[in-house]
């Protein structure tokens, strides 16, 4: 019988890496021209036994950036060390619990109303961060561990 681990995270912070957005955003009357590029970053802080997930997401049209919003949302963990593997020699991270596609889901639920707050009373408030699959969102996931 494998010994069962209690895993307890909780949000510590949300916090704001970069925010910009034109003053002149055109009237989208083609949706199919605007297009969403994403960013999901996992990174182990070992030191302070917490994971940092950083998602973003930038709006661009005919070449153009509208929008780019990018957050660190800011987790701690416990029992960290009995969670969280590092493999300095294979360079490898491993997670004893599924619980990187909690973080995800919570990180990029924070994105969707950060972007929403920021976005109001433009015209790309038409135009709300779409729902995307944990699959999605993991496979783009990429992990980075302090040093």
């Amino acid at each position: 019988m494998e010994n069962e681990i209690k895993v307890r995270f909780g949000l510590d912070s949300i916090d704001e890496r970069k925010f910009t957005i034109t003053d002149l955003i055109p009237v989208i009357s083609d949706p199919g021209k605007l297009e969403l590029r994403y960013l999901v970053e996992t990174e182990i802080i070992r030191v302070q036994e917490k994971v940092s997930v950083l998602t973003g997401v930038s709006y661009t049209m005919e070449g153009n950036t509208l929008c780019e919003l990018v957050i660190a949302s800011s987790f701690s963990v416990e029992p960290f060390p009995h969670i969280i593997k590092v493999d300095e020699a294979k360079k490898t991270v491993t997670f004893t619990a599924e619980l990187v596609p909690t973080l995800l889901n919570i990180a990029f639920g924070a994105l969707r109303g950060a972007l929403y707050e920021k976005t109001k009373g433009t015209s790309l408030a038409a135009f709300p961060l779409p729902l995307i699959s944990m699959q999605a969102l993991t496979e783009m996931n990429r992990y980075k561990v302090d040093k």
